[in-house]
C-alpha cells in the first residue's frame, strides 16, 4: 500500500490528545449530526490493550478537511485518543459527510470487481 491507503486521505500528524473519552475539536456551531463512538481495542488473543492510540480525523458536514480547505480551524474535527486501563475509548463527533473512494489503482479495480459504489455514503443517523 502507499502511504495514503495506510493512513487515509488527509492525515496530519500529532493532532490533540484527549484521553480515553472527549470530543474532538470543533466550531462551536459545526453543522452536522452528533455522533457518540465508542469501543474498545483489543489484541489478537482478545486482551484489551490499555494506552493504544486511536486518531481520528474526518470531514465535516460540507465535505471539507482541517489544514487542507481554507477557512477551517486548525485541528477542527481531529483528535488522538488514548484507550483507559481496559482498552475502551469515547469519542464525541458529528456523522462524517460521504467523500468519494479512489477509483483508480488496485483499489478501484476491487470496488469494480465487487459492484459496489465508489462513494463511500453517510452513516445512518442513530
Amino acid at each position: 500500500g502507499t502511504k495514503g491507503s495506510i493512513e487515509g486521505p488527509y492525515y496530519v500528524p500529532n493532532a490533540p490528545e484527549q484521553g480515553s473519552k472527549g470530543a474532538v475539536p470543533m466550531r462551536e456551531d459545526e453543522k452536522g449530526d452528533p455522533l457518540l463512538w465508542n469501543g474498545q481495542v483489543r489484541s489478537c488473543d482478545g486482551t484489551p490493550l490499555a494506552g493504544a492510540k486511536v486518531e481520528l480525523w474526518h470531514a465535516d458536514d460540507d465535505g471539507f478537511y482541517s489544514q487542507f480547505a481554507p477557512g477551517i480551524p486548525e485541528w477542527n474535527l481531529r483528535a488522538t485518543f488514548t484507550t483507559d486501563d481496559q482498552g475502551n475509548f469515547e469519542i464525541t463527533t458529528i456523522r462524517p459527510a460521504p467523500y468519494m473512494i479512489p477509483t483508480d489503482g488496485s483499489c478501484g479495480k476491487m470496488i469494480s470487481a465487487a459492484g459496489w459504489p465508489s462513494v463511500a455514503a453517510r452513516a445512518p443517523a442513530p
